[in-house]
């Protein structure tokens, strides 16, 4: 079950990636396209991974979701923390309405 826990946490962190990519897509749609000498580089490394975690948060969200109602079907669901299980869930709702009604 320490698996479990340990993606559990991984679903959480992917979550919190989510928002950040959801507020860096904000924020990229509101600056204006500028070209010259004196322009900013990005980090770009920190960026992609962030949209690499936030777009799989969803899949991650998925599979634990599914094995969260596994682990309730069967009887074990003490072996996570609740509001583990409840935030992932909520996440996914967020990531659903995100992704597919935007």
């Amino acid at each position: 079950m320490k698996v479990v826990s340990f993606f559990s946490r991984f679903a959480v962190i992917c979550n919190i990636a989510f928002l950040l990519f959801i507020f860096l897509g904000k924020m990229e749609a509101k600056k204006p396209v500028t070209t010259g000498k004196d322009t900013v580089v990005a980090v770009s490394y920190f960026k992609d991974i962030i949209i690499t975690l936030g777009v799989a948060a969803i899949v991650v969200n998925l599979i634990m979701c599914i094995v969260y109602s596994v682990l309730v079907i069967t009887g074990k669901q003490n072996m996570i923390p609740k509001w583990l299980a409840i935030v992932n869930s909520l996440f996914l709702i967020l990531q659903f309405l995100y992704f597919f009604y935007r």
